[in-house]
């Protein structure tokens, strides 16, 4: 296997895998894979990793078989090192370990490793911070909200057979003895903060007097609907897949941007299911060879609150397959403090959006988080100004009190031009445009920049510099761009690796070539491992990296001359300005990401 090929698989098994679905066990029956049980060990003293196979697992190590062709003092007995495994089960985790025996073999070379650590918190040791737990909903709806509520008691993570259970640090042990008695599986008591507890109750639960989704559902499609719904707002999700299969219904759910498998249903429930949610979409139950989408707004019983899901629609071998984007679920978290942003990025927006005219862009692709920046900018706006702000969006996906929001149909009725046009006689201040897609909208959008208006507006494009590439294919004029473009703005979304149970390792030789910095090499960076905080995944939550590009006078001055993309980027690392890459690295060496996503970042230049 060439090194191309081991490469290929180690980034592979990097990918995937580091999540543990969310199914309840009790309810659904889930269709097992046999899966090969691999591993990938990272050397720290010789800076090199190995793709391997692992023959056999215990909880204090494993024995692997390296296949590729290795020198005979590639690994030696007592060799430090850090080894990301995947069971086989779905269940993948690192651990920090120490060469026991190396068996050179006629065409591969066997070893087997000790855990040498582990994070490991003891309830009895470690005061909880439950704001930071990621709470799982198969587990939080274990117990009768009712219950729940009274007792001050709430399931929240399944590690390793046993239930994890958050109490009051004021309780005593009466209700910690009716929840062991309730749950047939062991149970691990963690006393936290009161009021801590009372928040996440009251956000899963409401009041408890509503009828949970999820607590004895009935075999129909509205209970099914709804169970759907309430785990994916627990989750957190911003997307639901349901797929059809030969053999089973998959239910999946993209969180912190991964899919997760939620269920399994057998087929059968396919089509009452899509029928329900089309019905709620108001889309044709009729028409089953032609791709819809429609929307609609689903209030959760219990806590009262709504969330805005978008429904698409599209026939395949096995039927009709939905996507269901699930809009508005964090409008409180829309400020710049909180998406990832560094000091000086954060003040080089908060700078532009000071101005009284000119345009911004976002740019990246589908689900970068474009809008939640723009939403955030809107909401600073706001804070620190009266204006009247005036938005074209597709559809609007966060209400904002004071901010007159205008969706585009689907009828063109309202289109983002002629919507666009009719803003304009509205004295706005300030003007967002959700996405800027042809000639008219973008030349529209320009000359309203330039004749003193604030103009925000996303693109689809994979750099900043490429901004500018953009626009000019649209047919804008050179001089239009130059005159109003002041800041362009590439953006990207990644997961946060855990801060309390991350693994740390040295970066590899391969690995710092491939993302083009070979004086990385033995830096230190980390793997995600798993712990009661992230629920056994390694990884909590996302944030973002950045690219900005401010068109200063000169710059402005090469594009009226002719200058392209490249000349706008040399301009850039001439000027030392950071760029997407930069920023995936810094991150990665101060431990809030993991290589994996670096590479993919690195990839697409």
């Amino acid at each position: 296997m060439s090194t191309l090929d081991n490469f290929t698989t180690w980034l592979g098994a990097h990918n995937q895998g580091r999540v543990f679905p969310a199914v309840d066990s009790r309810r659904h029956e889930r269709v097992e894979v046999d899966r090969i049980r691999t591993a990938v060990l990272f050397l720290n003293k010789k800076l090199v990793d190995y793709c391997c196979i692992v023959e056999n697992i215990s909880p204090g190590g494993v024995s692997l078989r390296i296949d590729e062709v290795v020198a005979d003092d590639a690994v030696q007995t007592g060799d430090e090192l850090v080894a990301c495994i995947d069971d086989g089960q779905g269940r993948s985790f690192c651990r920090k370990a120490k060469v026991c025996w190396v068996d050179v073999r006629q065409e591969s070379l066997a070893l087997g490793i000790a855990y040498a650590e582990h994070i490991h918190f003891d309830p009895e040791q470690h005061t909880l911070n439950f704001r930071d737990v990621r709470i799982d909903p198969s587990c939080a709806l274990m117990i009768n909200p009712q219950m729940a509520l009274r007792r001050h008691v709430l399931p929240f993570a399944l590690i390793d057979g046993v239930i994890q259970v958050a109490c009051s640090a004021n309780d005593h042990g009466a209700g910690q003895q009716t929840i062991e008695r309730l749950l047939k599986d062991p149970v691990q008591f963690w006393p936290v903060d009161p009021d801590a507890l009372d928040e996440s109750l009251r956000d899963i639960f409401g009041d408890g007097q509503g009828a949970i989704p999820g607590q004895n559902v009935a075999a129909d499609a509205t209970a099914m609907s709804d169970d759907i719904l309430y785990a994916a707002y627990l989750h957190r999700a911003s997307d639901i897949h349901i797929d059809p299969g030969s053999s089973a219904l998959c239910i999946r759910f993209r969180v912190d941007g991964g899919l997760e498998v939620y269920a399994e249903w057998p087929s059968r429930t396919h089509t009452e299911l899509v029928n329900r949610f089309k019905v709620l979409a108001g889309l044709d139950i009729a028409e089953k060879r032609a791709p819809q989408d429609g929307r609609f707004t689903h209030q959760f019983p219990g806590n009262g609150r709504s969330v805005d899901v978008r429904v698409a629609s599209l026939p395949t071998k096995y039927g009709e397959r939905l996507t269901l984007r699930l809009l508005a679920l964090q409008t409180a978290s829309l400020t710049l403090d909180r998406l990832g942003l560094d000091s000086a990025h954060r003040k080089t927006i908060e700078n532009f959006l000071r101005r009284s005219q000119g345009m911004m862009i976002l740019t990246g692709p589908t689900g970068s988080g474009k809008t939640t920046t723009l939403y955030a900018a809107i909401r600073m706006l706001l804070a620190e100004r009266n204006l009247n702000i005036m938005t074209i969006e597709d559809p609007i996906e966060y209400a904002i009190d004071g901010v007159a929001q205008c969706e585009v149909d689907d009828a063109d009725k309202v289109s983002f031009d002629t919507a666009l046009r009719s803003i304009l006689r509205h004295d706005p201040d300030v003007v967002m445009i959700g996405e800027i897609r042809d000639h008219e909208t973008a030349d529209i959008a320009l000359k309203a920049a330039l004749t003193g208006h604030l103009v925000l507006g996303t693109l689809h494009t994979n750099s900043a510099a490429a901004a500018i590439t953009r626009l000019l294919d649209m047919r804008v004029d050179r001089y239009l761009v130059a005159a109003t473009l002041r800041l362009s703005v590439a953006q990207r979304l990644c997961r946060k690796l855990c801060p309390h149970c991350r693994a740390s390792r040295r970066l590899t030789k391969r690995e710092a070539i491939y993302i083009r910095r070979l004086d990385l090499a033995g830096q230190t960076v980390y793997e995600p491992d798993g712990c009661i905080y992230c629920g056994g995944r390694g990884f909590n939550g996302r944030i973002g990296l950045y690219e900005m590009l401010e068109l200063n006078t000169d710059w402005a001055r090469e594009v009226v001359e002719g200058a392209g993309e490249e000349k706008i980027v040399a301009n850039m690392r001439e000027a030392g300005v950071r760029l997407l890459l930069d920023d995936a690295i810094t991150k990665l060496l101060d431990g809030t990401i993991h290589i994996s996503d670096v590479m993919q970042i690195a990839a697409s230049w």
